[in-house]
């Protein structure tokens, strides 16, 4: 990606929302997004992504704190950030009656762009997301790999300040899947700006620039991908395939919601080396894989603490 230096393009300063009932959604968040770079927001369900996002979009007022856009108070101005943003929700779309096709070239119009050119441009999105036999088959028909393929083309349909993509691989088939990440990472190259919202650590990561995990409201760790991992460069990751019950060694710490994935310590390297060649001896491996810690385990020391990469805690 090509971040350009200067002011940020999106700067949230002490960001809080309280709902009436009492619930603090965003406890003091402060964030600032360059030019040119794609920004990962991670957290569990309930962290307050959702909240963070629809107050960035003008859709939700903060109870405290500033978001301004190109220098621009978008608390002031909600329809400022509207007209600057391109959204990719997680949920419904709206113009679900349009077809494909008609969907990114009218999300193009309603930001300006030509006739003529509106229609160029949704068939050349067509072209390069690899929804040409899906044109004109609605958006309310269709599956939710091509719906969120679709919405992502109409995110990005006409020029914005800033993207904003909510889980944009959900459902998308693995080959599209590596089109949509292409197409995200050369947006970057191209000077955009983008905070992407997801879970899928193993593939974003590349396209990353920085992240920001977010847990509770608040922000608990933010940084570029190389950084975060450098937290626990002591530690090695375990991937283990077997067949049959067996006993994790002592060293072992398993990862949580990672079946068969453990983490140990550098020095331990030999001992659970022995102890592979065990299990492969009685017949109980099938197949291993030892290699340095993912943003996945970092993600899950990060917001499950008490249990493994304390260091990171």
């Amino acid at each position: 990606m090509t971040i350009h230096g200067g002011p940020p393009l999106l700067d949230i300063r002490n960001l809080e929302k309280r709902y009436r009932n009492g619930t603090l959604a965003n406890a003091g968040i402060s964030l600032a997004l360059q030019p040119g770079e794609v920004f990962g927001l991670l957290g569990p369900n309930g962290a307050g992504k959702t909240t963070l996002v629809r107050q960035v979009l003008g859709l939700l007022r903060p109870t405290a704190g500033s978001i301004t856009i190109n220098g621009v108070d978008v608390v002031a101005d909600p329809g400022y950030a509207r007209r600057s943003i391109g959204f990719l929700p997680q949920g419904q779309f709206d113009m679900e009656s349009l077809r494909v096709g008609e969907l990114i070239e009218f999300s193009a119009r309603l930001r300006g762009v030509s006739p003529h050119d509106a229609k160029q441009t949704a068939s050349a999105l067509i072209e390069r997301l690899d929804l040409g036999p899906f044109a004109k088959t609605s958006m309310h028909a269709a599956s939710g790999g091509v719906r969120r393929l679709a919405g992502f083309a109409a995110a990005i349909a006409a020029p914005v300040s800033l993207l904003v993509l909510d889980e944009p691989t959900n459902d998308v088939d693995p080959i599209r899947r590596q089109m949509l990440w292409n197409a995200i990472g050369e947006l970057g190259d191209d000077g955009a700006t983008v905070l992407l919202v997801t879970h899928n650590l193993a593939e974003a990561e590349r396209f990353i620039d920085r992240l920001a995990i977010i847990d509770g409201g608040r922000i608990i760790r933010e940084g570029s991908p190389a950084a975060l991992r450098a937290v626990v460069t002591e530690r090695l990751r375990l991937e283990l395939v077997v067949v049959g019950q067996f006993a994790p060694h002592p060293v072992l710490i398993e990862e949580r919601g990672a079946a068969g994935c453990y983490l140990f310590e550098e020095r331990d390297l030999a001992v659970v080396s022995t102890w592979l060649g065990g299990l492969r001896e009685s017949g109980l491996l099938a197949d291993f894989r030892i290699g340095p810690p993912t943003l996945d385990d970092i993600y899950a020391a990060a917001v499950l603490p008490g249990k493994g990469m304390e260091a990171v805690s």
